[in-house]
């Protein structure tokens, strides 16, 4: 495999000495591990050779792996997610949560000045928070084997829409055609403002690792419907003409209740 080689795999990643697994594509071993999600899709996941997202050491093996065959890639925690450094745990007052509507409980995962933390404990005024990756310090265990290398562009604008996204590439509309991807966005994301964000990664991705070729995005909004007029409701012979039976038996009784009312007088 080639830095810029998109491959779709299956994985598994443990880390720690007890080697707890943490992420999987598989969604059965997700379960069975208790780390399932529902927001997420469990399906082949499609990586790109030499990315900036992959571990160093793993875009190595990637490099020199065969289709149908299993690797597995052990990874020291300072090549991983660091070593814990105590300088990134830090003490914060209660009033800084009270401000951001924030009440603070241990082991709950937050995010205060742009920084995402966990924190520690919770005493008469102070909160401590360990801003350290909660795998800092762990070894990676990274198991995967290699199912097929993608050649369709398609798949690959697909596999770019998934990574810089959160919502199933399958929703949306994608055609390579000779000058142009065309990118036709489902309802869904129309209004979102993660997807907003995402949209101008996607566009440098693609430009990236499929060039030569411009890029559209289409949202399309369609019109309000006119709603039908109501024809006015045309009476039936039957219909106009009993309104005036009623008059007529009305003015009928009007006229004899006006000569009782005479006779009586006289």
């Amino acid at each position: 495999m080639n830095d810029g080689d998109f491959i779709k795999i299956n994985f598994e990643m443990y880390v720690g000495d007890d080697k707890k697994l943490v992420s999987t594509n598989k969604e059965q071993l997700a379960k069975d591990n208790d780390i399932y999600d529902e927001k997420l899709h469990y399906r082949e996941a499609v990586l790109i050779v030499g990315s900036e997202g992959l571990f160093n050491d793993i875009n190595e093996s990637f490099k020199s792996a065969e289709v149908g065959k299993e690797y597995e890639v052990t990874i020291s925690p300072e090549n991983a997610y660091g070593l814990r450094d105590p300088k990134n745990i830090k003490v914060h007052t209660v009033r800084e949560f009270q401000r951001h509507e924030i009440d603070p409980v241990p082991g709950q995962e937050i995010t205060l000045g742009n920084r995402r933390g966990r924190i520690i404990s919770v005493t008469p005024g102070r909160v401590l928070v360990d801003y350290n990756h909660q795998w800092a310090g762990k070894s990676v265990y990274y198991k995967y084997n290699v199912i097929a290398k993608v050649d369709s562009d398609v798949e690959k604008v697909r596999a770019l829409i998934d990574y810089n996204y959160n919502q199933d590439s399958e929703d949306f509309k994608v055609e390579s055609k000779a000058k142009a991807y065309t990118i036709t966005i489902p309802e869904e994301a129309k209004f979102d403002p993660v997807w907003i964000e995402a949209k101008y990664r996607l566009i440098n991705d693609v430009r990236k690792y499929l060039p030569g070729k411009d890029i559209k995005i289409e949202e399309v909004y369609k019109g309000e419907e006119e709603k039908p007029k109501e024809e006015p409701k045309e009476e039936t012979p039957a219909e106009s003409a009993e309104p005036k039976k009623e008059e007529k038996k009305e003015k009928t009784a009007e006229k004899g209740n006006s000569e009782v009312e005479q006779k009586n007088t006289e």
